[in-house]
């Protein structure tokens, strides 16, 4: 089924949401790799029908697909196709399920991967929220063993899975790679390898991340204040700016920017300095866009949220460190509680009402 050779790189792209599908199709499009797609709920409407896609930068598409589909990651690695760049678009939740944590999903792949050469590095690309997001690949994979890089990517981008199949991208691709450890040569040279797979000139904007811990703290302001907040409230978020004029914009000075404040302090504890300028630039970027950001559509969805890499982390390095997050901390335990809601829904964990404990 299969016909991917070596010829050219070959990039597995896990995760076949709004972000993941137009990942693909942007690498499609440039056409200078072969792009497989792990495709789980959709699998049999996509090999039927392909995507349907609506997309700002690409146009439309009917009956689209990529170079292969796999319904699994088990089933890619059994494709005997070596993938030189793993694309990892999925949500990160590490306090979910254990089958579907990053190091879980990865391990076929790179076992795989090993097992058909030894002469090439698998760059694993992380595209997803959070900080210290790569530490659990790194603890639990030997690089001697598996021969691997890690890679960060940061993507901003308004795309939707918005029907079976069906792909709506409204905001222009913007995404930045770079290694998570900049003293690895390895990774900052399969960095830029992957930017010339991906960057379609006057298209995408793609562009080499040379601070990666900087950027991921910076992008922090937004998800661990506004996204952590409309999931709390499941509002948009100018609902919540607006509704709370009446309080003196409560939302906004006593949540929104205070919150900012505590990320700005604990990124400072690594030596990373965020300029105040950018807390009055993400209060604003979506104060007049019906928007609802990714924790809020995941509540909305009865879907875990990515609580554990966006709040989580940075409490647990505010505490290591010395800082007080009185609002990160408030916010993060109320929603381990819609955490648990989520978790009891998708029977992921029993509560016993006669003895009002968690069911062992």
């Amino acid at each position: 089924m299969n016909q991917i050779t070596q010829d050219k790189p070959n990039v597995l792209v896990i995760g076949a949401g709004g972000v993941g599908v137009i990942t693909a199709l942007s690498l499609y499009v440039k056409n200078e790799c072969y792009v497989s797609l792990v495709v789980r709920s959709d699998y049999g409407h996509v090999q039927k029908q392909g995507y349907q896609i609506d997309s700002c930068d690409y146009g439309k598409f009917d009956n689209w697909r990529p170079h292969a589909i796999y319904k699994s990651v088990e089933e890619a690695s059994q494709s005997k196709v070596f993938f030189n760049y793993v694309v990892v678009t999925t949500k990160n939740i590490p306090d979910g399920p254990p089958h579907s944590t990053v190091p879980h999903i990865l391990e076929p792949i790179l076992k795989s991967n090993s097992s058909l050469s030894n002469k090439w590095f698998t760059n694993i690309l992380l595209v997803q929220n959070g900080i210290d997001i790569e530490k659990d690949i790194i603890e639990t994979f030997s690089k001697d063993q598996f021969q691997y890089t890690v890679l960060s990517g940061i993507q901003f981008i308004g795309s939707t899975k918005i029907g079976s199949g069906n792909i709506k991208q409204i905001g222009k691709d913007h995404i930045t790679v770079g290694p998570f450890l900049q003293s690895d040569p390895d990774a900052i040279k399969a960095s830029h390898a992957f930017i010339q797979l991906y960057d379609n000139k006057g298209i995408n904007f793609v562009e080499f991340d040379q601070r990666v811990r900087y950027n991921r703290w910076k992008k922090l302001l937004y998800n661990a204040a506004i996204n952590t907040a409309t999931a709390l409230v499941q509002l948009d978020v100018p609902r919540c700016l607006e509704f709370s004029k009446g309080n003196d914009s409560s939302t906004e000075f006593q949540i929104f920017i205070p919150a900012m404040r505590e990320i700005v302090k604990i990124a400072a504890t690594e030596g990373i300095v965020l300029d105040e300028q950018f807390i009055e630039f993400f209060t604003n970027i979506t104060r007049n866009k019906m928007f609802r950001p990714s924790m809020c559509v995941d509540v909305d969805k009865g879907q875990l949220m990515e609580l554990e890499v966006i709040l989580g982390n940075p409490i647990r390095i505010a505490k290591k460190n010395g800082v007080e997050t009185p609002v990160l901390s408030m916010l993060y335990n109320l929603l381990i509680l819609v955490q648990g809601k989520l978790l009891e829904r998708n029977n992921l964990i029993q509560f016993d009402e006669t003895t009002c404990r968690l069911a062992e």
